[in-house]
C-alpha cells in the first residue's frame, strides 16, 4: 500500500513495509510543499498591498486556492465505488495499481516540477522509475512462483490426503465435494505455473503490466481454492496455520 495514501481529502501516513525507504517519499512532497508555498507567496505579497490586515489577505489568498483545487475535496468515503466514479466526473486521475501510478513519476509536470527546484534531474528521475518497475515485476515474480510451490507442495498434498481419509472411511456425502475443489485447485495451479513460465519478452512497464494483468489473478485464483479448501481439510493435515489460529480463536 502506498506510504503516503490520498484518501480524497487528506494524506494519509501510514507504516512503512520492511523494505521500504521514506526517502523518496519525504522528497517528493517536500518538493511538493515547496512549489505551492512559492505559488502561494507572490499571491499572499499581491493581496497585502490592497490591505494591510493579513488575516484578510490570507483568507482571500486561502480562498482562491481552495476554489481552484477544490475538485479533490470530497467529505465521503475515499474507499467507496461512489468516490470513483465522482472523481471521474471532476476529472481526476484513478490509478489504483503500481503499472498505472508509476509513469507519472517521469510524466512531464512532475519532470518540470523536479528540475524546477533541483531536486532531481530527468535521467534521475527516468533511472528511478526504471528501477522502480524493475523491483515490481522482480518481487511479483518471486511471490508468484512462492505461491505456486506453497500451493505443488503443501496445499494440494495435504488436499489429497484428506480425500483418500474420506474415501477410505466412506464418507461419500463429503467426498464429491473435496474432489471437485481438488479438481478447481489443480486447474488454477496450472494456471498460474503458465503465468509464470510465459512470461513475454517485454520489458519495462510492459512487463509490469503483465505482472499485474496475468500473474497476479492466476495467483488470486489459487488464493481462492486454498481459502476454500483450508475450511474443509482436517486441521492434523493443513500444513500452514489457519486464519481461526492466527486470530487466536482456536
Amino acid at each position: 500500500t502506498s506510504p503516503f495514501a490520498f484518501t480524497g481529502n487528506k494524506f494519509e501516513f501510514r507504516a512503512l513495509g520492511s523494505s521500504m525507504s521514506p526517502g523518496m517519499t519525504n522528497t517528493i512532497l517536500n518538493t511538493i510543499v515547496a512549489e505551492a508555498i512559492d505559488d502561494l507567496t507572490p499571491k499572499l505579497e499581491a493581496a497585502l498591498k490592497s490591505t494591510k490586515d493579513l488575516e484578510k489577505a490570507v483568507l482571500k489568498v486561502v480562498k482562491a486556492a481552495y476554489s481552484a483545487n477544490k475538485a479533490i475535496m470530497f467529505g465521503g468515503d475515499g474507499y467507496s465505488a461512489e468516490w470513483h466514479v465522482e472523481a471521474k466526473k471532476r476529472g481526476l486521475l484513478n490509478l489504483p495499481s503500481t503499472p498505472d501510478a508509476l509513469p507519472q513519476m517521469i510524466e512531464k509536470s512532475s519532470v518540470a516540477m523536479f528540475k524546477k527546484y533541483k531536486v532531481l534531474s530527468k535521467r534521475e528521475l527516468d533511472s528511478r522509475f526504471e528501477v522502480a518497475v524493475e523491483q515490481y515485476s522482480a518481487k511479483l515474480n518471486i511471490e508468484a512462483e512462492t505461491a505456486a510451490s506453497l500451493a505443488h507442495t503443501m496445499l494440494l498434498p495435504a488436499a489429497v490426503r484428506h480425500l483418500a481419509e474420506l474415501r477410505a472411511a466412506e464418507v461419500d456425502a463429503l467426498v464429491g465435494a473435496t474432489d471437485s475443489l481438488i479438481e478447481e485447485f489443480i486447474f488454477a495451479i496450472d494456471k498460474l505455473d503458465g503465468a509464470n513460465d510465459a512470461h513475454p519478452d517485454v520489458e519495462g512497464i510492459k512487463h509490469a503490466q503483465y505482472m499485474r494483468d496475468v500473474v497476479i489473478p492466476a495467483m488470486n485464483d489459487v488464493r481462492d481454492v486454498a481459502d476454500r479448501l483450508e475450511k474443509v481439510v482436517a486441521d492434523d493435515l493443513w500444513p500452514l496455520p489457519k486464519y481461526s489460529e492466527m486470530l487466536f480463536i482456536k
